[in-house]
């Protein structure tokens, strides 16, 4: 059966930085004894994960929207990203980005690789500055019950979709598909993916599809 729809991860897949959230912090300083705590506290279950972001989000008050956007846009690609996306979309699958970066990065990447949509963690704003709030649209462990519900919504089973990503966080939306494939993937990753692509290019997955479909 032919892949009708091709799930992507942003963060460490469509893009070569790992977490848009962390990028951002080091490049405005705030890693260091502060951001890095709150991922700690987070990784030893000491938070959750609505008060990892907010604690995060918190940090940037006062920005203006403007100057992340600049940050963010320093973020590189993935090699073959454009390539990957073009072959997908000239084979008539549609291309959806779930991701919990920041939509800031994951709109962008939307708009710039005609990807069909997205659905990522938004910064919030007023007048153009944010207010050190969050707006949680995909929680770190449940990418896979955002997928069944986009699925059902658009008569779609789960052996019509494909999913790509690297990490931890990819384990639900890797089991809501029939196609799950590992780009780098990271060791705990590995049983629940079917294909995995070790390599510089994300066009390296075009094949897969195309011949898993």
């Amino acid at each position: 059966m032919p892949i009708k729809i091709v799930f992507l991860d942003c963060d460490g897949t469509l893009t070569k930085v790992k977490s848009s959230w962390e990028f951002l912090h080091r490049r405005l300083g705030l890693w260091n004894n502060h951001a890095d705590l709150y991922q700690r506290l987070f990784r030893e279950g000491k938070i959750d994960y609505h008060e990892f972001c907010r604690r995060d989000a918190l940090l940037w008050k006062g920005l203006r929207v403007a100057d992340v956007l600049d940050v963010v846009r320093g973020i590189p690609y993935q090699e073959g990203v454009k390539e990957a996306i073009r072959s997908l979309k000239g084979m008539g699958i549609t291309t959806f980005i779930v991701s919990t970066g920041l939509s800031a990065l994951v709109d962008l990447v939307r708009a710039e690789l005609a990807i069909d949509g997205a659905v990522s963690n938004e910064l919030l704003s007023k007048d153009g500055v944010l207010t050190g709030e969050v707006r949680i649209n995909v929680e770190y462990d449940r990418k896979g019950a955002l997928i069944d519900a986009m699925l059902d919504r658009s008569g779609l089973n789960r052996k019509d979709a494909c999913a790509v990503g690297d990490g931890e966080g990819d384990i639900g939306m890797f089991e809501a598909v029939g196609l799950p494939i590992g780009f780098n993937p990271h060791d705990k990753v590995l049983p629940h993916i079917k294909h995995a692509c070790f390599g510089s290019s994300l066009a390296d997955i075009v094949d897969i599809v195309r011949d898993c479909g």
